[in-house]
C-alpha cells in the first residue's frame, strides 16, 4: 500500500527544519503507527522482516515535495515558505490493514526539528494511492535517493555504490530477491510463477545523470553516521513480483529511513 499525506504548518512563519530530516520522519511514522498498533509498530521497528540473517522493515518514504518555491534551503536548515508540502509512504502490509493504518495518519499532529529549530505541523489529508500496473519492463524516478553498498575488506565503513558501478545492479537485484522472499515467507505477498533467481543484473537502465546525496543520520548525536546514496531515473526489466517489491518497500537499503522510494513514469 501507498499513501499520500498532504502536511502543513500550523505556524504562518518560522517553520525550519534540518535539512537532514528524514530520521525524525522515521521515528514519526514508527510512533504513529504504535498509537493504534503497537505490535505491528514493534515488529517493523524490532525485529521486520527476516530471510536467512537478513532483516528488511519493508517500507520507504519519499522525500517532502513542495509546491513550487515552497522552501528554501540556508546550510543545514530547510524553511518551509508556503505552509504545505506532500510525503508519500510506502508499506508492504497486509490489505486487511490498509484503511487502518491510513486512518492512523489523518489529522495527526506533530513536530520535526532539533535544538536548533522545528516546524510545527498537522496531517491535512490522507489519500491511499493506487498501485501502477506492474510489468516486467517499467520506468522510475527516485523520489528520495538509493543507497547500494557493499563491505570492504580493509575498512569498518562500507563501500557506498554509484550506479555506474560494475557491482551496483547485481547488488540491488540480490537485495530485492531477498526482500521479496522475506515478504512471501510471511505471509503478507504471493509467491509467483516466474523464476526470480534467473533475473538478469542487467536489468536496469539508467535514463539520465545520477545526482548523489551525501544523508547525515542521527545528526548531532554520538550514533552520527553519514551515508551517501543517489537520485536518477532508471528503467528496470525482472518479473513482474520483483519490480511491485521495489516499488512498495522500496529500492536498495535502509529504505526505512527514507530512501529508495520510486514514482512510476512510464512502461
Amino acid at each position: 500500500m501507498r499513501i499520500c499525506l498532504i502536511i502543513k504548518t500550523d505556524r504562518p512563519i518560522g517553520n525550519i527544519i534540518p535539512v537532514n530530516y528524514s530520521y525524525p520522519f522515521s521515528a514519526w511514522i514508527y510512533r504513529t503507527i504504535a498509537s493504534g498498533d503497537h505490535e505491528f509498530a514493534e515488529f517493523l521497528h524490532d525485529s521486520g522482516f527476516r530471510t536467512g540473517v537478513k532483516q528488511y522493515k519493508l517500507f520507504c518514504f519519499s522525500r517532502l515535495r513542495f509546491p513550487e518555491k515552497g522552501f528554501k534551503v540556508e546550510g543545514d536548515r530547510l524553511e518551509i515558505l508556503k505552509g504545505e508540502c506532500r510525503l508519500e509512504i510506502s508499506f508492504i502490509a497486509p490489505a486487511a490493514l490498509e484503511n487502518f493504518v491510513a486512518g492512523l495518519f489523518k489529522g495527526q499532529r506533530f513536530q520535526i526539528g532539533d535544538k536548533t529549530s522545528e516546524a510545527a505541523l498537522r496531517v491535512e489529508s490522507v489519500q491511499i494511492l493506487p498501485d501502477p500496473g506492474f510489468t516486467g519492463t517499467m520506468k522510475f524516478r527516485c523520489i528520495s535517493p538509493v543507497l547500494v553498498s557493499k563491505e570492504r575488506h580493509d575498512s569498518r565503513n562500507a563501500e557506498y555504490l554509484s550506479p555506474s558501478h560494475p557491482d551496483f545492479k547485481k547488488i540491488l537485484f540480490d537485495n530485492l530477491i531477498n526482500k521479496y522472499a522475506a515478504a512471501v515467507s510471511f505471509g503478507f505477498m504471493r509467491a509467483g510463477t516466474e523464476s526470480l533467481s534467473d533475473s538478469p543484473a542487467g536489468g536496469i537502465k539508467l535514463l539520465n545523470t545520477p545526482k548523489s546525496h551525501l544523508i547525515t543520520i542521527k545528526a548531532g548525536t554520538p550514533q552520527q553516521t553519514k551515508i551517501k546514496a543517489y537520485s536518477f531515473d532508471f528503467e528496470i526489466s525482472a518479473p513482474a513480483d520483483l519490480i511491485r517489491t521495489g516499488y512498495i518497500a522500496g529500492f536498495g537499503e535502509k529504505n526505512s529511513l527514507g530512501l529508495g522510494c520510486v514514482q512510476a513514469t512510464g512502461n
